[in-house]
């Protein structure tokens, strides 16, 4: 974690030719907007981890270099209640102009779904009913999406960039490293696959060690892998970045 300064902040502008100004004049800039130089409460302050930063900028790159916009899809899950509706209409009070809806929320539905400038890419809605009330990531598993993508990928004309977050039912690697929580005969089992020379009587974190030397320096994801093999390229968010997610401008009417 990187504490905020004027200084640090004026520095990076600068080097992106973004501030022309000196430190006073940021410094009213940064208060015009809704900040304020105070005592913090238990550290409550805008800090950002550097390899957060660092996804953030290797996203916006690829994101530049992207040519045509139109051949972009953005992907998403979110959840809304079986009697969701608006709270306002054009009505002129009576009974017929009225909307009439059933008591409580009902049931709660999980959907998925794809959309490109045009809008949402046609038969790819997955809608199911949730049987929890907790956090909906908990419902969907790589199995289900990796069903609802691959007929997301057989309904695209050409080649597309697909715009994705890094839910853990997104992210199921291809030939995952085994880690210390594994046991030794999987660590040996990996590393035998990998045509590296390992043998079960060896320590544990030697084969660690063996395993944080050979190991690819990026993850290979399964749904990456489908997509290339039809023609297609996956880009994917950095964490905590959802803005980037066009598809959000949807879910949040």
């Amino acid at each position: 974690m990187e504490l905020p300064t004027l200084l640090k902040l004026l520095k990076s502008l600068k080097e992106v030719d973004l501030f022309k100004g000196g430190i006073t004049s940021l410094r009213q800039v940064i208060k015009d907007i809704g900040f304020v130089y105070k005592k913090v409460n238990k550290r409550k302050i805008i800090m950002e981890r550097t390899d957060i930063a660092l996804a953030r900028c290797t996203f916006l790159r690829k994101a530049k270099n992207i040519s045509d916009w139109s051949k972009v899809v953005f992907l998403d899950e979110t959840w809304l209640n079986a009697n969701h509706t608006v709270a306002k209409s054009w009505t002129d009070d009576t009974a017929q102009s009225s909307t009439k809806v059933p008591e409580g929320k009902g049931e709660r539905l999980i959907i998925c779904h794809a959309g490109t400038a045009s809008g949402f890419v046609p038969n790819c809605l997955l809608a199911f009913k949730s049987k929890k009330t907790t956090e909906y990531h908990e419902e969907m598993n790589y199995e289900k999406i990796k069903d609802w993508f691959i007929g997301l990928l057989n309904n695209l004309k050409e080649p597309m960039t697909i715009i994705m977050d890094n839910a853990p039912y997104h992210s199921v690697q291809v030939n995952k490293p085994p880690n210390q929580s594994n046991r030794k005969s999987e660590l040996v089992k990996w590393l035998s696959e990998n045509g590296v020379t390992a043998d079960i009587k060896m320590l544990k974190t030697e084969l660690i060690a063996l395993i944080r030397r050979h190991k690819p320096p990026t993850p290979t994801y399964a749904l990456d892998e489908i997509a290339k093999e039809k023609g297609h390229q996956v880009l994917r968010l950095p964490p905590y970045h959802c803005q980037y997610n066009a598809i959000e401008l949807i879910w949040a009417q």
